[in-house]
Parts: C-alpha cells; sequence; structure tokens
C-alpha cells in the first residue's frame, strides 16, 4: 500500500493541499475545508502563491485545528505525516 495512505484503506485521503486563486478563495477557505473535514482527511494545507504564505490543519477529534500559519521567509515546522519544514517564499521564488 502506498506511504499516502497511511493504513487508513485503499484510496483515503491522507493530505490534501490547494493552491488559492483570486477566483477559488472562498471555497477552497470554506468549503473545500469543511467537506475534507467531515470526510476525515488527516491534513490539509493551503498555499497562497501571492503572499506567499501557507496555512495547515490537522485533525484532532475529528476536528481540523489550524497548526500553522506563516507567510515570506517563516519557517513552518509540520509534523504530521512526515516531519517537513516549508519555506512559503521558496515554494514560488522560481514563479517569480
Amino acid at each position: 500500500m502506498p506511504p499516502w495512505t497511511a493504513g487508513t484503506g485503499r484510496g483515503t485521503t491522507v493530505l490534501a493541499v490547494e493552491v488559492l486563486s483570486p477566483s477559488t478563495r472562498h471555497i477552497v477557505l470554506g468549503l473545500k475545508l469543511s467537506r475534507y473535514e467531515a470526510a476525515g482527511t488527516p491534513a490539509y494545507w493551503v498555499i497562497d502563491p501571492d503572499e506567499p504564505a501557507l496555512r495547515a490543519w490537522e485533525l484532532r477529534e475529528r476536528r481540523f485545528v489550524q497548526t500553522a500559519h506563516v507567510s515570506g521567509e517563516e519557517l513552518a515546522q509540520l509534523t504530521q505525516l512526515w516531519a517537513l519544514e516549508i519555506v512559503p517564499n521558496r515554494l514560488v521564488e522560481d514563479l517569480r
């Protein structure tokens, strides 16, 4: 079984990552956030390439809790699923 299913069953999403655009901001931060939470997705990340910024949520007791909100050169240290350090500017530096 691939590692991204984390033993939760075939095809189960354990990490959802969305990239914001002006036309999808309210959908991604509202509707999709609540749908991933209801589906029991353990982790949800949203990248805003314009700011640049990263927001991360983790599922705890069936509810999303925001665990990171960093921008620019700030460092996000994420530990759920995999230990990762992410700097938003570095995610989009080749796009500028």
